[in-house]
């Protein structure tokens, strides 16, 4: 009989939802274990996933599902580890069909986790096991698994040509990719920078990405739907230096070989193809595996704007009413720089950060925001402290973000003026940074909170480490740690935005209500908008959260203002909205209202292929809930257009068996004589298709039962 570990006890498998669907997922809950020792399977489960250690393959991680997602298994082999002996010779953990595998819990609540330890031996393909042996730590919390691989070599020592901490074949559905190098400036990076992911995609028979260095973040994304990633641990030297003793000597190999399917993705600390070196004692690799939340429900379109001092003239009442009459559905206070040149602005580690007549008018805002049901955070930045606060003079060097010299990098926008320093969360950074946080949103009556430099960034501050020498890190764990922090902080049902443009990251993102993406990295928008199949992966992403996509970013100054409302479009088109909402975006999301409760549906982005429009410029997305869809068809031309939409009933995110009925809705604020439905015949839609008009760069809503 199939049996369950719950809470450390045992029952019997159940067959009912393991969990009630009505707390948000961003709030941890304890995972469900099964074991299946019979059947050589150990399942780790949330509402939202389902990992899966192969029991008889030393208790390596097989599979990884979810119930909202698209492939049955996004692994099409287990995650390996091996040795490559002085001869050549391959040994492999998944071989042991005997190692030791337990399983226990620690913490409860939104702080449990569910840790699977693993200990075996490295065979090679006949079977025959070599002297190293390897144990494995895998620690389940919500969202992610960290991972420990520890090869533990004879006090002899053993000779090794090659050590990959992990090997497997990915879905080929996951063929984009993105990943932040692992060069640092000993190899010509900048002294500071930001690591933002390089973004590709992974076809059958495409060349392979090949690099000596082991990428810190590995990201792949069967777009719009689901994903996987992967990152080093903060502590960098593990994977860059620690085996071979200088950089430059190990293998990161993600190829699609037409003769066989799925992505190979070899992470390899050492790949020498000279003398193999002489490992003794223990080698340790930690890292991650992030996994997102995918709730499988649409999401309403977020609608966001924010205030400022503003030489004290505070947004007014009246301005608030209106946020709230257009959909604005959140606020925050961003003031971290002096934009008026008054000396008055929320200097990052401060507080308070006005005079109290301007506290009692930030109170006042926040209180009407209340009023107007409107959930209210302020700014945070994660990596910047100002110069002025008392912490920086005492604490500056000792936690600040340096380079290979020991610089520290003043971040400035117009000439002299300084946002702040830049420091790093492994260090009492952290505590501070939280510190601040919890003072604030004590004394204040904020929903939560709004994180900008939500990334972790390569860090050469030797006072951060607790070992000798001067090893690279980042501040990895330190900042999942804060985020977890957060959560608990703001509690279920509270506010987390984060803003993480060029690096978005599944575990971060796991914690927060609403993400910020594509300020900057992208080509800009000119005169055209890009074809759909350009935009940025980050635009959605996996479709896992709500997300702002930043026009400003993206549309040149120059641009037409035309572009403001196809960006619009093509953000409506993705299931995420431009940030901060703008007017096209008021005057387009309208046209959504007859939808309802947006929960109530499952969200399918223009990729979708149930319903199709036979133009080039014409894209749909689905709001599919049982017996009704809505389909918002987007023309993205500036001429009118007529475009033959098709549609297979069979294949909607909600099936329907037969379409009884089909029409297009009137626009909002369209003429009185276009108030009415246009009726469509759901014989001619479901066969050779029916010609819908479309005016330039305009959307229309299609309702089919």
């Amino acid at each position: 009989m199939r049996t369950v570990i719950l809470a450390g006890s045992l029952v019997a498998w159940a067959s009912s939802p393991i969990f009630a669907a009505a707390t948000p997922s961003a709030w941890p809950r304890e995972h469900v274990v099964a074991r299946d020792d019979a059947a050589g399977r150990l399942a780790v489960s949330t509402p939202y996933y389902t990992v899966v250690h192969d029991l008889r393959a030393g208790g390596a991680i097989a599979a990884i599902r979810y119930p909202n997602g698209r492939a049955p298994n996004l692994l099409l082999a287990p995650i390996s580890a091996w040795i490559e002996d002085g001869d050549g010779t391959r040994y492999t953990d998944c071989r042991d069909a005997a190692a030791r595998v337990s399983v226990r819990r620690t913490g409860a609540g939104a702080d449990s986790a569910v840790v699977v330890a693993a200990e075996g031996g490295l065979l090679d393909a006949e079977g025959r096991p070599c002297a190293a042996r390897i144990a494995a730590v895998y620690e389940h919390r919500w969202g992610y698994i960290k991972i420990r691989k520890e090869f533990i070599f004879p006090a002899a020592g053993a000779r090794v040509r090659a050590l990959c901490p992990v090997d497997t074949v990915l879905a080929p559905s996951l063929s984009d990719y993105g990943y932040r190098e692992g060069v640092s400036e000993k190899e010509g990076a900048g002294a500071f920078a930001f690591g933002s992911c390089r973004w590709a995609r992974m076809r059958p028979g495409d060349a392979p990405l090949k690099t000596p260095y082991v990428p810190r973040y590995m990201m792949f994304v069967d777009a719009g739907v689901e994903g996987l990633e992967w990152f080093a641990a903060s502590d960098l030297s593990q994977w860059e230096y620690r085996l071979a003793g200088r950089r430059g000597q190990g293998l990161c190999l993600l190829e699609a070989p037409l003769e066989a399917p799925g992505l190979a993705l070899s992470l390899r600390p050492l790949e020498s193809a000279e003398a193999p070196i002489v490992c003794a004692g223990s080698r340790v690799f930690d890292s991650f595996i992030g996994m997102p939340l995918l709730e499988g429900r649409a999401r309403a379109p977020w609608l966001h704007a924010s205030f400022n001092r503003n030489r004290g003239a505070w947004v007014a009442a009246e301005a608030i009413a209106a946020w709230a009459a257009r959909g604005i559905s959140t606020v925050h206070c961003h003031n971290d720089g002096d934009y008026y040149d008054d000396g008055l602005f929320w200097r990052d580690g401060s507080y308070p950060p006005y005079p109290p007549a301007d506290m009692e008018r930030y109170d006042g805002v926040l209180a009407e925001c209340r009023r107007a049901g409107i959930r209210t955070a302020t700014y945070f930045s994660n990596k910047e402290l100002h110069p002025s606060t008392p912490e920086f003079k005492e604490h500056g060097r000792e936690w600040g973000r340096m380079d290979a010299r020991g610089n520290l990098r003043h971040n400035f926008f117009r000439g002299t003026s300084e946002f702040g320093a830049q420091m790093c969360l492994k260090s009492g950074w952290s505590d501070f940074l939280k510190l601040s946080i919890d003072r604030v949103l004590s004394n204040h009556k904020l929903d939560g909170v709004y994180y900008d430099w939500n990334t972790a960034l390569l860090c050469c501050n030797a006072a951060h480490l607790r070992e000798e020498g001067v090893w690279d890190h980042w501040d990895i764990d330190e900042l999942i740690a804060l985020m977890e922090w957060t959560r608990r902080r703001v509690g279920p049902e509270g506010l987390v935005i984060i803003h993480n443009t060029t690096t978005p990251m599944f575990v971060l993102e796991n914690f927060a209500d609403h993400v910020v993406a594509t300020e900057w990295g992208y080509k800009k928008w000119t005169n055209e908008a890009p074809p759909l199949a350009e935009l940025p992966l980050e635009w959605n992403l996996a479709g896992a959260r709500s997300r702002g996509v930043i026009s400003y970013g993206l549309i040149d100054a120059a641009a037409p203002r035309r572009l403001h409302r196809l960006f619009a479009i093509e953000a409506l088109l993705g299931g995420v909205a431009p940030w901060p909402a703008g007017p096209e975006t008021f005057e387009l999301v309208p046209a959504l209202a007859p939808l309802g409760a947006f929960e109530a549906y499952r969200f399918a982005d223009w990729r979708q292929t149930a319903l199709r429009l036979e133009d080039a410029r014409c894209a749909a997305a689905l709001y599919s809930r049982p017996g009704t869809t809505y389909a918002l068809l987007a023309n993205l031309d500036g001429k009118a257009r007529e475009a033959r939409c098709t549609l297979r009933p069979e294949a909607l995110p909600y099936p329907l068996p037969a379409v009884k009925s089909a029409a297009l809705l009137p626009a909002p604020g369209a003429a009185e004589e276009a108030q009415a439905e246009v009726k469509l015949d759901p014989r001619e839609l479901t066969g050779g298709g029916a010609v819908i008009a479309l005016p330039g760069d305009s959307i229309a809503v299609l309702r089919v039962e």
